[in-house]
């Protein structure tokens, strides 16, 4: 696969820290790691969306990640405790991988479709906080906010 948002998130998901961030990010508030990879490459493009156009995305993307992305992902975790099944593993990690590029197929989908508007000052902070949910924990949210923030511009 190839398009702009698929060769950014390679791009900025090998930069030091980025992959810890958003993982954490993903784990502790809920986050999709595409569309934060997603939220950064519209910023870098000098775009945003609005709440709405968010809500209609992940909206779109659900069936596909809570059937297809989050299963792969939950069998692979669980399965770093059977050291027989490794081999079977790696496959499970490369069939997620698979699973987040058909994701990132669909982001790129609907991006062709949707109409981004310029993005003001803080654009990908005020992106940021629409995907992470909300946590009883508001200062590791933002913390992990500002940190997310400086990566995925840097």
């Amino acid at each position: 696969m190839s398009n702009p948002l698929w060769e950014f998130s390679l791009q900025q998901y090998g930069k030091p820290d980025v992959a810890e961030a958003c993982l954490e990010a993903q784990d502790r508030f809920a986050a999709n790691v595409n569309l934060l990879l997603y939220a950064a490459w519209l910023t870098c493009q000098g775009l945003e969306l609005d709440a709405g156009q968010w809500r209609s995305l992940e909206s779109e993307l659900q069936p596909w990640h809570q059937q297809v992305v989050v299963p792969l992902r939950e069998l692979r975790r669980r399965w770093r405790q059977v050291p027989a099944a490794a081999g079977l593993r790696q496959q499970l990690k490369v069939l997620e991988l698979e699973a987040e590029q058909e994701q990132q197929r669909q982001i790129w989908g609907w991006h062709q479709r949707a109409r981004a508007q310029d993005a003001g000052p803080a654009g990908l902070r005020r992106q940021l906080e629409q995907l992470l949910s909300a946590a009883a924990d508001d200062s590791e949210r933002s913390r992990l906010l500002q940190r997310l923030t400086v990566l995925l511009l840097a």
